[in-house]
């Protein structure tokens, strides 16, 4: 994707936020961020704040904060010895990684959030149909983003545990990125939370329109293409995988917004931090 086209997303998004598509307080917020643009920190612990404000389901609120957990575990521990490598984090927000075609994650980003935002405005539609084709649209497009970061997921843990790594490795196919990761057994629970994301092959059969909605049944159906094998699961815990990333845009904003206090903030920017992220750190830095 062009720098031209980059920009236009931007715009769009923009636009998107100020006709109220995703709502008054989206509107409210942008307006901030627009006052606070200049200046700088502000931005990112604005974007932490807010995070960390919100009254978040139970049943969902594990993943977002496992994914901050991954990312800033993985930072802290590789940043003192590799910082081209940690940096990929932030990094990839903002372009290509050097020697990829495929590492740049801001495009993944707006569309997940464009995507997830339709399927939840779809349920109040009580219309079956539009329903499945939106939440169809909203895993896809959250498993495409994190095609793009569980790579450098991968090659920061690598790291982490003394394995050499290839930034070749961002543009392996996403199945191959998830069963490297598996394979390397991470005992962090939160690495169960983002396994059960991770879902290629129904990726695959999304991308391939091999998936269909039974009406009759309630069920999903899609062609499991490893296997020739069709699998089955009721649309019920289809729509609940896809509300479990609901959050997983945000927690990306909070882990690179971290990274950027930690990297040019100050110490009182980082004692402005809320106090679940900031124990978090702490407990990250003493077990390096």
């Amino acid at each position: 994707m062009s720098k031209k086209n980059i920009d236009k997303r931007d715009i769009q998004l923009g636009e998107q936020i100020q006709s109220g598509l995703y709502g008054k307080e989206a509107i409210k917020d942008a307006n901030i961020y627009k006052e606070i643009s200049n200046t700088g920190i502000e931005t990112f612990i604005k974007n932490i704040n807010d995070f960390y404000s919100k009254e978040i389901e139970p049943v969902f609120k594990p993943y977002p904060h496992a994914l901050i957990e991954i990312i800033l575990t993985l930072f802290f521990k590789n940043n003192s010895k590799d910082v081209e490598l940690s940096d990929c984090f932030a990094l990839i927000f903002q372009k290509k990684i050097e020697g990829t075609r495929k590492s740049y994650i801001k495009d993944k980003y707006i569309n997940m959030l464009e995507a997830g935002h339709a399927s939840k405005q779809s349920l109040s539609t009580n219309n079956p149909l539009i329903i499945w084709e939106l939440a169809k649209n909203s895993f896809l497009a959250y498993n495409e983003f994190l095609n793009v970061l569980i790579g450098v997921i991968l090659i920061n843990y690598r790291y982490s545990i003394g394995k050499t790594y290839k930034f070749n490795t961002l543009d392996n196919h996403y199945g191959n990125k998830v069963n490297q990761l598996i394979e390397l057994k991470p005992e962090n629970q939160c690495y169960q939370y983002l396994f059960e994301l991770l879902q290629p092959d129904i990726r695959n059969a999304i991308g391939h329109q091999n998936i269909w909605f039974e009406k009759s049944s309630n069920t999903v159906t899609y062609l499991n293409d490893k296997t020739g094998l069709n699998e089955t699961m009721s649309i019920k815990d289809f729509i609940l995988l896809d509300s479990k990333a609901s959050y997983l845009a945000e927690a990306y904003l909070v882990s690179i917004s971290t990274i950027a206090i930690f990297s040019f903030g100050t110490t009182l920017d980082r004692a402005r931090l809320p106090k679940e992220l900031f124990l978090l750190i702490m407990k990250i830095n003493s077990s390096k």
